[in-house]
């Protein structure tokens, strides 16, 4: 598998990969922002704030930057799946779980680890773990393969493509995952098995329908979030709007 210097970038960032001063590529924690995207509404980016992620404006300023970086990143999927059937594993955030869920498929990208259930995923607020069963031929990119250095070795990542649709199904927690804690000391709320069949197509977006100042409305929303305040709710609006018509058209490009 061959990726291109763009793929590798944006793969690198993505896992906070990053150096240097840059306001776009010098931040280790775009991931934040880069995952928000592909959630509808604000409420995951509340939800990032009020456990201290703040969202970075920065990362919204340049939309086409932003927008190669996504595409970038998707076209992996492309390239790369799993050669064998694969058990993943995610702590993920309960209110996250249960959008993709009702969903029946993942909105965002998603990344897991074939090591089980990390330590450094449990600082959230509210957590249900999440085990994913991919059969062989599945888009997913294993870092460790894919990547010529990769920094963080010991989390064994593989991140999952918006738009995998799974079959989902609660299942009983065992004695030793009710010990696993989320930030305030609370044990996960539910486990749930994803078992993944593919990808879902890409809902249609409408082409004609532009927000050209959503991304600034973006930026407006992440400062007052950060800040502690009530986004204004025309911002919140029109930043739900464009993200949602920018992560459609990014996907629809990926796919080719």
């Amino acid at each position: 598998m061959q990726l291109t210097e763009g793929e590798i970038a944006a793969l690198r960032y993505y896992i906070g990969d990053v150096s240097g001063n840059d306001p776009f590529w010098g931040n280790g924690k775009a991931y934040l922002v880069l995952n928000a995207l592909f959630y509808p509404g604000i409420v995951t980016e509340r939800a990032r704030a009020a456990e201290g992620k703040p969202l970075d404006p920065e990362i919204l300023a340049d939309e086409e930057r932003l927008r190669t970086v996504c595409r970038d990143l998707l076209s992996v999927f492309r390239k790369s799946a799993c050669d064998a059937p694969l058990t993943l594993f995610r702590v993920e955030r309960l209110a996250d779980c249960r959008l993709n869920v009702q969903a029946g498929h993942l909105i965002s990208f998603t990344s897991t680890s074939t090591a089980g259930f990390l330590p450094g995923y449990r600082d959230r607020r509210g957590i249900a773990l999440m085990r994913f069963r991919l059969p062989a031929g599945t888009p997913c990119i294993p870092m460790n393969k894919v990547l010529p250095v990769y920094a963080k070795a010991e989390e064994a990542e593989v991140l999952l493509p918006p738009l995998l649709h799974c079959r989902f199904e609660e299942i009983p927690l065992t004695e030793a995952e009710r010990a696993i804690t989320d930030v305030d000391g609370k044990g996960p709320a539910v486990s749930v098995l994803a078992a993944a069949e593919g990808l879902a197509p890409v809902p249609e977006a409408a082409a004609c329908v532009l927000y050209p100042d959503g991304n600034a409305a973006g930026q407006r929303v992440y400062r007052a979030l950060c800040s502690g305040d009530e986004p204004d709710a025309a911002d919140a609006e029109l930043y739900s709007l464009w993200k949602r018509q920018f992560v459609l058209s990014v996907i629809a490009e990926a796919r080719g």
